[in-house]
């Protein structure tokens, strides 16, 4: 992947800046031009008042009419600047935050739209580390733009053209002191940036790591591997502190050579030209002071503009890093002039389809007919195929060839929102967000009724433990609903797919972390909602299959054998074998006679 340029960086974040371009115009004009006459104005005021002091040191007391009008510029002066950095506070404390809020959202949007496979790849604290990286990078770049490296630019220019007036060998030599000032700096701090961007990605990386071994906290008390994750983190927090090190190191080893030229740009004009200019008489008492604080005004201002040079492009190699989710092509968008997907009686056909998982071959041409209304058991051993088959129907992994049609309309040209909306999946894994019941329950259709709610919750029997927990409805599950059993899961993961009412359902092991007693009042109400609808059942519990139309057996990718549960079990084939492996209903992960 090519590098990340600075350019597409500016750009990417100049396209949420421009929608406040006025008020960040306006933040740099008054922080640069307050600055500027805060830097330079205090030096000429000086010079007036030491003038005045001169020229009345025999008449102290007429002195005070001279002293009005530069007292008058100093409170002026005061005012201004104190006026126009507190405006530029407030407008930064509106910019900044809705700056971030629209970079944050952006990303957040961008992640959210990719496959599983993708999130399968990576860690999700990481991704949640880059999208905060970029957000706050930002904002520290932002800070470093507007104090003080710009305002610092425009008070050394602004200098440059006083110092023209007093003597133009000052202004040669400010200009000369500031370009290799800053040279140096920029030859430095540009090693920063990818330094930094090391930094950010052993970061990044430790980050994704603790949160893996938080997230999965139950399974280290389970196994009391305390010592173990802690050992297991140490390397990774072995990698960044070396990475945060090695970039620190390589900032003061900067800052000791612009010590070298700070001091050589201080003597030189303290003790070179301007001392010799004031012995010839070139320059008052007056002008070697205002020459003498207003270098060294701008000395402060340039050291300091050194300073936040590395800080800038350590925050850029954090942004570099950052940045790479955008670039992650998004494999599941809609193509161009996709239309909504129009679902009449649920029929799904497979023509020709072929897909690999990494170097597994699963599916070559693969053709399948399920009628509508149709219901549809897959069985098969772990790997045949079963989970992919449903995967690929919900689009959730692209084909390499051939079509899914639903009513004659392939899914790769609907609207990946109209197609998930025509199905409901009850997953054998429910997946609960640490939200309230309520909010669980409702979430593939909150618009709907209350009433229709509480009718989906009794039918998928979650009425009765939701009575009993304190709350009720509005009590939160914990994070992936840890607050739950796996059966109220599951019975919340059917409660949410009753109410979604879709016209194709996907069962996917859906009873089975549920007791024998619920699970035959649920099978009930589920058989209810299967009338009219394409059903597609999963199951290694083969009687929970045989009030199917057909069974489609998955051996390796392929479908060795279909039809109906009783006329399998006469032919004697793989599923009369595996209905007699089968032990108390459920099916091993693998044959028996392949171990």
């Amino acid at each position: 992947m090519p590098k990340v340029t600075y350019r597409e960086l500016i750009s990417f974040v100049w396209q949420f800046m421009r929608l406040q371009k006025g008020t960040f115009a306006l933040i740099f004009f008054l922080d640069s031009f307050a600055w500027s006459l805060d830097a330079l104005i205090w030096p000429y005021i000086l010079h007036q008042v030491i003038d005045i002091f001169t020229r009345f040191e025999g008449d102290r007391l007429a002195a005070w009419q001279a002293l009005r009008w530069p007292m008058i510029q100093a409170a002026c002066l005061v005012l201004y600047v104190e006026i126009a950095s507190r405006t530029m506070g407030f407008l930064m404390a509106k910019a900044i935050p809705k700056l971030q809020a629209e970079l944050r959202m952006a990303m957040f949007d961008h992640v959210q739209h990719h496959s599983p496979r993708y999130f399968n790849e990576r860690l999700a604290g990481g991704l949640a580390s880059q999208i905060t990286d970029m957000t706050t990078q930002v904002e520290l770049i932002l800070q470093q733009l507007f104090w003080p490296i710009l305002p610092a630019l425009s008070a050394c220019l602004l200098g440059s053209v006083v110092f023209w007036f007093v003597s133009p060998l000052f202004t040669w030599i400010l200009l000369s002191w500031m370009v290799v000032h800053l040279g140096a700096c920029l030859l430095f701090t540009r090693s920063c940036d990818s330094y930094e961007q090391r930094h950010g990605r052993a970061y990044n990386t430790l980050l994704g790591r603790m949160v893996d071994s938080l997230t999965n906290n139950f399974a280290v008390n389970l196994f009391y591997r305390f010592q173990h994750e802690k050992k297991v983190l140490a390397s990774f927090q072995k990698e960044e502190e070396k990475s945060s090190i090695f970039a620190r190191r390589y900032v003061e080893k900067m800052r000791c050579v612009l010590s070298s030229f700070y001091l050589i740009g201080i003597f030189l004009v303290m003790f070179g030209a301007l001392v010799f200019s004031w012995i010839h008489g070139k320059i008052s008492t007056g002008g070697l002071v205002q020459v003498f604080a207003t270098m060294w005004s701008l000395s402060i201002i340039l050291w300091t503009v050194g300073s936040a040079f590395p800080l800038l492009f350590q925050s850029f190699g954090r942004i570099r890093e950052a940045y790479l989710v955008m670039r992650d092509p998004q494999d599941l968008g809609d193509q161009m002039g996709a239309e909504d997907l129009k679902v009449r009686s649920g029929e799904i056909v497979f023509d020709r389809v072929s897909f690999h998982y990494g170097e597994k071959k699963l599916f070559e041409n693969k053709q399948v007919h399920i009628r509508g209304g149709e219901k549809v058991g897959l069985v098969g051993f772990t790997g045949s195929g079963k989970s992919t088959f449903i995967n690929l129907i919900l689009r959730f992994f692209p084909l390499e060839s051939g079509r899914i049609l639903i009513d004659g309309q392939d899914i790769a040209a609907a609207t990946l929102e109209s197609l998930r909306r025509q199905i409901a999946l009850i997953p054998q894994d429910p997946l609960l967000f640490h939200r309230t019941l309520w909010e669980n329950i409702s979430y593939g259709k909150p618009e709907t009724s209350p009433d229709l709610i509480l009718k989906a919750s009794k039918l998928a029997h979650c009425d009765q433990f939701i009575g009993r927990i304190p709350g009720g409805y509005e009590a939160k599950v914990g994070e992936r609903g840890t607050k739950l059993s796996g059966g109220e899961k599951q019975r919340i993961a059917i409660a949410r797919a009753l109410l979604k009412d879709a016209p194709i359902l996907i069962l996917d092991e859906a009873t089975s972390a549920l007791d024998s007693v619920t699970e035959r009042y649920i099978q009930d109400n589920l058989e209810k909602l299967m009338l009219g609808r394409t059903t597609l059942v999963i199951a290694h519990r083969l009687s929970t299959l045989l009030r199917m139309d057909r069974i489609l057996v998955f051996d390796n990718g392929k479908i060795v054998e279909e039809g109906s549960p009783a006329s399998l079990l006469e032919t004697g084939g793989l599923y009369a074998k595996m209905w007699q492996m089968q032990s108390h209903g459920f099916l091993p992960d693998t044959p028996i006679w392949s171990i």
